[in-house]
């Protein structure tokens, strides 16, 4: 591809003068194409460790290639584009910058021009605390967020009534609240993780403070915050004097992620590893052995005549059946197993470091115990049901997860063959 730049000696040099960082990018991958010294020393870095980089990596507040597509989009439509972000430098500390966006074609090819200007000194002037009453007043009472203003001088905490109201207090019932006051709220789990955010932003290294964890109500019981601040006064050797803030509730959305997230990995029904969650696991397990190596041992379970119960009983009762089988291979199974319900009545069970004489004692006794308990249906029938069961192994029968699972599935449709309830492994495919 040839350099754009480079044919024409004068517009290189005033790309390589410019006082703010320039940037040419893909708009296509996100990837970096060129960018000035001035754009290489804010990042820390060296011309060839910023080109061919994707702005992803370099800024923190466009996350996922969709944002970018977007982004790139809107610029190509609307000419100009302004954008307030933080750029990432090599060290990992971070710094606010705006940038400013225009698209244009040369030869066929198309290019975003992105020039970013630090914009840590404006901030600063834009955060000081105004001193007007009313907004003041407003800020303090109206606000749906619970502001607070910590003096670093004398850990002294100023909490607004939204920050007591949210945790359940009355606005008079802690009185001198100092940092050890919102530090003993936040889960303990949690607090090494935001203590180390917030002291990445008094030293410097990160251009605002913010983090997401779980505080301790009036109740005993945790919430979920957003919080976000930043150092608005700092002493003539930059020590940071005062940090303003505010804290939301975010316990409702939270929780609905974390739904969602789970929905996404697990099965509803059985509440197993999903198929999707099961080739992840695989892939990762796959890794672990080739690495140290170790045996998988990979395990296709299925209920025998499945259809004949939901064409006799219905899917209420099929439904149920399934849950009695998860159960019984649940009482069974090793803590290091990892169990899926693979589609329907198939499940995956894959067994880390065991031999395959350990797992085919370990599925026969699965196989015993589920056609031995009788399932009651919900209207009091009693039926014994089976299931069949095939194995491979890792390395030995494959070293791809489509291999091995069409090893273990034929194995699996063996054992039916030669009259279910029963396990078969490659050997008695031969």
């Amino acid at each position: 591809m040839t350099d754009p730049l480079s044919t024409h000696g004068f517009f290189r040099q005033l790309f390589s003068s410019s006082s703010d960082a320039i940037y040419v990018i893909d708009p296509a991958t996100s990837k970096v194409l060129e960018a000035n010294a001035a754009a290489c020393k804010a990042l820390y870095m060296e011309r060839d460790e910023v080109v061919n980089h994707s702005v992803l990596s370099l800024n923190k507040d466009v996350v996922g290639f969709e944002q970018w597509r977007l982004i790139s989009q809107a610029i190509k439509e609307q000419g100009q584009f302004r954008f307030v972000g933080r750029h990432k430098r090599k060290d990992g500390s971070d710094f606010p910058v705006e940038v400013i966006s225009d698209f244009f074609s040369h030869e066929g090819k198309d290019y975003i021009v992105s020039i970013a200007r630090d914009i840590s000194a404006r901030n600063a002037h834009d955060t000081k605390v105004s001193d007007d009453d009313y907004i003041r007043t407003f800020v303090l009472n109206e606000a749906s967020d619970g502001l607070w203003d910590w003096n670093t001088q004398d850990n002294s905490l100023f909490l607004s009534r939204q920050w007591y109201r949210m945790l359940g207090y009355g606005p008079d019932e802690v009185t001198n609240p100092t940092l050890n006051t919102w530090k003993d709220a936040v889960h303990p789990e949690d607090l090494e993780q935001v203590i180390s955010l917030l002291q990445s932003h008094l030293e410097g290294n990160a251009s605002r403070y913010e983090a997401k964890y779980r505080l301790r109500n009036r109740q005993g019981d945790y919430i979920w915050v957003h919080d976000r601040g930043m150092v608005v006064e700092r002493d003539e050797s930059d020590a940071p004097l005062r940090v303003v803030g505010m804290v939301l509730d975010v316990t409702e959305s939270q929780l609905l992620a974390e739904k969602l997230l789970e929905h996404s990995r697990y099965d509803d029904l059985t509440k197993l590893y999903n198929r999707k969650t099961g080739y992840e696991l695989f892939e990762k397990y796959l890794q672990i052995s080739e690495h140290q190596p170790t045996e998988i041992q990979i395990i296709m379970l299925d209920i025998d005549r499945f259809k004949e119960l939901n064409d006799t009983f219905g899917h209420v009762t099929g439904d149920h059946a399934i849950q009695h089988f998860t159960e019984t291979m649940q009482s069974v199974t090793r803590k290091t197993d990892i169990l899926c319900r693979w589609g329907g009545e198939e499940f995956l069970l894959l067994c880390p470091g065991s031999t395959k004489t350990a797992s085919v004692k370990m599925v026969n006794r699965i196989l015993s115990e589920f056609s031995q308990t009788p399932f009651t249906t919900d209207e009091g029938i009693e039926l014994h049901l089976s299931a069949s069961a095939g194995v491979s192994s890792y390395p030995e029968d494959g070293h791809s997860i489509r291999g091995l699972v069409k090893a273990a599935d034929t194995a699996m449709y063996k054992a039916k063959s030669l009259g279910r309830n029963r396990v078969c492994t490659q050997e008695d495919l031969s």
